[in-house]
């Protein structure tokens, strides 16, 4: 078996076209730590069980498959949601969509907001953690987009107890809401 430090796995992640961020990222990942820990034990060794995941990470990466399927997670507004390839990642250009509403419409105000094609949940999740008096629905096609939806909303409430749920429906766009009269639509 050869061992690997730490700072040798970075660099045979910077070989499979990874930047020095992503690679600390994932094996980070690997090792359960954050980002930070690495380079305070740069000289740390990897098991081979942590080398043989870690590169195969790399591998899946320099194939194509994103960071935040890789991680199973991304930021999105203040929350870190799980993601997987049964949902698209949340861009940061959507928190710009989740600001607007936000800026626009009042907490004094009882809304009911329909997110459709909610993936992950990002736009519902971030609209309730910051209006949690609005009713939101938020429809998907996929129950396995709504089951991971359903996940990081959990973590929401567990985090957030206080905060009424997330009217969760299956169902393509508008055949969800049946019939349902919506203040805002996302």
């Amino acid at each position: 078996m050869v061992k690997i430090r730490l700072i040798e796995a970075l660099a045979i992640g910077q070989e499979h076209t990874l930047s020095r961020y992503e690679s600390k990222l994932l094996l980070a990942h690997v090792l359960k730590v954050k980002p930070s820990w690495l380079d305070t034990w740069p000289e740390n060794i990897l098991t081979q069980s942590q080398q043989n995941g870690f590169l195969n990470l790399c591998q899946r990466f320099q194939a194509g498959e994103p960071i935040a399927y890789l991680l199973g997670e991304c930021p999105f507004w203040s929350l870190t949601l799980r993601v997987s390839p049964d949902t698209l990642i949340p861009r940061p250009e959507t928190e710009h969509l989740v600001e607007w509403v936000l800026d626009h419409f009042t907490d004094e105000l009882a809304l009911t907001v329909a997110d459709l094609g909610t993936g992950s949940g990002a736009i519902a999740l971030a609209l309730k953690l910051e209006r949690p008096s609005w009713h939101i629905i938020a429809t998907d096609s996929s129950e396995a987009a709504l089951a991971i939806a359903k996940s990081n909303a959990q973590c929401l409430e567990r985090d957030n107890p206080a905060n009424p749920r997330v009217d969760w429906r299956l169902g393509s766009w508008f055949e969800a809401l049946q019939g349902t009269q919506c203040d805002i639509i996302v």
